[in-house]
């Protein structure tokens, strides 16, 4: 009987451990594959991009990063929705479509320094509309 119980015991602990353990390793390996910056594009060349970055404080000045492209780099150009409500299509672009002044995403390698993936994001209407 006790060693039922102490079985039991073992069985709920690993229950409980098990999950926890999986989801903070899921967590880690998301995190590892890559950064994000998104803001606008401020410079274009055959090698890199440099992206005026959303400041992360209210008010602060936005921060100027140059990211390194490469053949690799995959290019995706959001369409402007057909009817109002629908969402944006992105088809395949290449490096030479991005132009300065577009809103973009940019997936950067895990050291932040190389661009794995470049999404041209639609111009989108302003939410308050005219009254």
């Amino acid at each position: 009987m006790r060693w039922t119980w102490m079985l039991w015991i073992a069985v709920a602990a690993m229950l409980v451990v098990a999950p926890v353990a999986l989801a903070a390793d899921r967590g880690d390996k998301a995190h590892a594959k890559g950064t994000m910056v998104s803001g606008e594009l401020t410079a274009v060349a055959a090698d890199s991009i440099t992206v005026a970055a959303k400041a992360k404080e209210k008010g602060a000045a936005p921060e100027t990063k140059t990211i390194a492209v490469n053949a690799d780099t995959k290019v995706k150009i959001e369409k402007a929705p057909a009817a109002e409500g629908e969402k944006p299509k992105a088809e395949d672009g290449k490096i030479g479509d991005l132009k300065v002044g577009q809103r973009v995403v940019v997936k950067c390698s895990e050291d932040g320094k190389t661009a794995l993936g470049i999404l041209v994001q639609a111009p989108r209407a302003h939410k308050g509309g005219k009254k």
